[in-house]
């Protein structure tokens, strides 16, 4: 089964292809607030450069935030209209779990502002939700988790070889028509 990673989330947009969830083709594209016209030129590309034709595509892995507002809802509504037009499943990840390369972590990305969004995971397990939280309660954070790892803004992290290791965390979206970005904060 062939699937479509999608990552718009973030400082890059981040597109793979795998095929028996094995990365087959990939692509990591920095963004200059031009998003919205460049991810569906890449992922023509992509699915050209592995020479699949997009009717091949049955499942879409896509982030679902927090990160950009743009980024996040423009990872969403291609794979929502993916759904709608060709009936692909859709699976979902927050970007703070994928963010993290083992069980158990620390996730922290900018959220601008001076906030950060920040979540916890002990065990593949959430046990502070995404949430978004100032500089100093981050530091506050660090401190008291630093044993468990922590991960900043992807920093030694590969965003693909985390996406191998938590694709059977994501979670299958049963109705698109319902499928929920993770904001956490208000756009501006």
């Amino acid at each position: 089964m062939l699937s479509l990673f999608i990552d718009t989330t973030q400082t890059y947009c981040n597109l793979a292809i795998l095929k028996q969830n094995k990365i087959i083709a990939k692509t990591k594209i920095k963004t200059n607030n031009n998003l919205t016209d460049i991810v569906i030129e890449h992922i023509c590309s992509l699915l050209k450069k592995a020479e699949i034709d997009k009717h091949d595509i049955k499942k879409i892995l896509v982030v679902i935030g927090p990160g950009s507002f743009t980024g996040v809802r423009v990872g969403v509504l291609i794979a929502q209209t993916w759904k709608l037009i060709q009936g692909t499943q859709i699976y979902t990840i927050d970007a703070l779990r994928l963010q993290i390369p083992k069980d158990t972590g620390l996730s922290i990305l900018d959220a601008r502002g001076n906030l950060l969004y920040v979540a916890l995971y002990k065990k593949n397990r959430c046990s502070i939700k995404p949430q978004l939280i100032s500089n100093q309660h981050a530091q506050q954070l660090i401190k008291k988790y630093q044993n468990y790892g922590v991960y900043i803004q992807y920093k030694s992290v590969d965003i693909f070889e985390n996406l191998i290791k938590h694709i059977n965390e994501f979670k299958l979206v049963k109705n698109v028509l319902v499928l929920q970005p993770l904001y956490i904060k208000k756009p501006l």
